[in-house]
């Protein structure tokens, strides 16, 4: 009978082999992409996330490309993805939170992606978006997400200050706001040089924004100061996209102001690119009150540019 029995199970195995419905070797690393939406195949658990959000109609849109491994995360956790019009949905499967599901839309979306996403310093989501009186929030492995309802705009900082007690403070200069009431154009410098020819200009000095390192550091980048003639516009900005947009513009390269940070670092604060759409000018803020007398006055935000020491 044992025999029999034996035989029977070992035909089956085989038989199942033959269909293809066995295999032989290490476990799926997540969930079957089986379930079709909008012409493209999720999880289940990544599908029903996305039809709790209203499906194609929701927060997320439709998928974009099958589900996929995501980007290896620095903090040791792996997961699945799903790109949406509007979003992403991240499946962790190893980690704290194997099993959970989160989506990343709106601002908080774009500005993860800006950092690199599941491979970037904020890592995987562990959170979905959550209300605050402010606004909303939302927690990475490496960070947080903050939207701000008042600007409309997203902010990510740090999980927590590294510990850098051996190294010296670096030496700064105040990152100084000037106005030129008669053309509307800001200038947003660190320079003595570009401060004294925009006093002589006739500039008026509104506050200091931040300070710019003097000397660069590891993890830092150049401020570069710009300038197009034709629009009598300033334009400070220290990433590759505000650069290669600058210069795509007419914009000239006039004069470096120092050096920030390119990703959030501890006691520095964001520096904000803001355009008005009907002058075409521009503003480069980094405190509350410059922020919201931007956003007053009709500018509305681009990009963050980096991350300047908040005090000298």
């Amino acid at each position: 009978m044992y025999a029999k029995s034996v035989q029977m199970f070992a035909s089956a195995v085989l038989a199942a082999l033959a269909l293809g419905l066995v295999l032989i070797g290490p476990a799926r690393a997540g969930p079957a992409n089986d379930t079709p939406a909008c012409g493209r195949l999720l999880s289940a658990p990544v599908f029903a996330k996305w039809t709790a959000m209203g499906g194609e109609h929701g927060d997320l849109g439709c998928p974009v490309a099958d589900e996929a491994a995501a980007a290896a995360s620095k903090h040791g956790s792996t997961a699945r993805e799903a790109d949406f019009a509007k979003g992403i949905v991240v499946w962790h499967a190893t980690g704290p939170r194997a099993g959970q599901t989160f989506m990343v839309v709106g601002c908080a979306w774009r500005l993860y992606f800006q950092f690199g996403g599941t491979q970037g310093w904020l890592g995987l989501p562990l959170s979905d978006l959550t209300n605050t009186p402010d606004g909303r929030r939302q927690a990475f492995e490496g960070g947080t997400i903050t939207y701000t309802r008042a600007f409309d705009s997203c902010d990510a900082e740090p999980a927590a200050a590294p510990t850098e007690t051996s190294a010296p403070a670096a030496a700064t200069s105040p990152l100084d706001l000037f106005f030129y009431p008669a053309r509307g154009d800001y200038i947003t410098g660190a320079s003595a040089a570009t401060a004294k020819t925009a006093i002589d200009a006739g500039y008026q000095r509104v506050a200091t924004q931040a300070y710019a390192m003097t000397e660069q550091a590891q993890g830092a980048v150049p401020l570069k100061l710009y300038f197009n003639e034709a629009a009598g516009d300033h334009l400070t900005v220290g990433t590759a996209e505000g650069e290669r947009n600058a210069l795509a513009t007419g914009y000239e390269f006039e004069a470096s102001q120092g050096f920030v940070w390119a990703d959030p670092h501890a006691g520095a604060v964001a520096l904000k690119q803001y355009r008005n759409p009907s002058s075409g000018h521009h503003i480069l803020v980094a405190t509350p009150e410059a922020e919201s007398q931007a956003v007053k006055d009709g500018f509305v935000f681009e990009r963050i540019e980096g991350y300047a020491p908040g005090t000298p």
